[in-house]
């Protein structure tokens, strides 16, 4: 990994949004460690209700996509009955659908950071923060599309600086989250400057848990994952707190 940060580094110059997105050295206030233990601590008696957010976080996720998959089956067979073009009414469907994911993509991933920087910042574990991105459903897309957009311009270049940028634009749907006056392309621009310098090591805190998910995917038939990703989440939310 020192290798990796020695290439990609922007060497704590400040200077990352002029050239290739790079990792640099870490400016935040606590480390990964440290962050880690605080979001178990905040985690402590809010366990069943962050497990429950999950849960429910996933079920949304999936409803969506169980009701367009049925949708796409039931206009497929219509077309097939009726003598028109099964494949084409499935191919459109299938259109229909991954529209409608990217629609909603900002919302759940809005409502999702809301939910889990209520934990890490308040103890307190509320299911109606799930919900925060579909009341600000326009901003949290369009802080999605922008998210989506330059990421996928960087992977244009080389995955390195794509996965690099990824880290870069990380914090804007907590920025959204907290914050309902802020605009997407002002989220965008702060989670850069949050960013600099920090990108090491948020990568470094996301390499931690990398194994915690090997061992949940082998050693607990992936049930394991009802606690990790909340862990996961709240240390998340707890590093947005240190950088912001």
């Amino acid at each position: 990994m020192a290798g990796l940060m020695d290439v990609l580094g922007e060497g704590g110059s400040g200077n990352g949004d002029l050239g290739t997105p790079g990792l640099g050295d870490a400016v935040g206030g606590l480390s990964n460690k440290e962050l880690m233990a605080e979001a178990r601590m905040t985690l402590s008696g809010n366990w069943g209700m962050a497990v429950l957010g999950y849960v429910l976080y996933t079920a949304l996720t999936m409803s969506f996509s169980l009701f367009v998959f049925g949708a796409t089956i039931f206009v497929s067979t219509v077309a097939g009955l009726n003598g028109g073009n099964a494949e084409s009414a499935s191919g459109l469907m299938g259109l229909v659908s991954n529209t409608v994911q990217f629609l909603i993509g900002g919302a759940l991933a809005v409502g999702f950071c809301s939910f889990f920087l209520g934990i890490a910042q308040d103890a307190e574990a509320r299911l109606e923060l799930l919900f925060t991105g579909f009341r600000r459903f326009w901003k949290s897309f369009a802080v999605y599309f922008f998210y989506t957009l330059l990421i996928f311009l960087w992977l244009l270049l080389l995955i390195i600086p794509g996965i690099i940028a990824s880290f870069r634009y990380a914090m804007a749907f907590f920025i959204i989250a907290e914050d309902e006056d802020c605009g997407p392309l002002e989220a965008i621009t702060r989670s850069k400057e949050m960013m600099v310098g920090n990108k090491w090591k948020y990568f470094c805190l996301q390499w931690r848990f990398f194994w915690w998910i090997l061992l949940a995917v082998f050693f607990t038939g992936c049930i394991g994952f009802l606690w990790l990703v909340p862990y996961m989440q709240t240390s998340m939310a707890k590093f947005y707190e240190d950088v912001k």
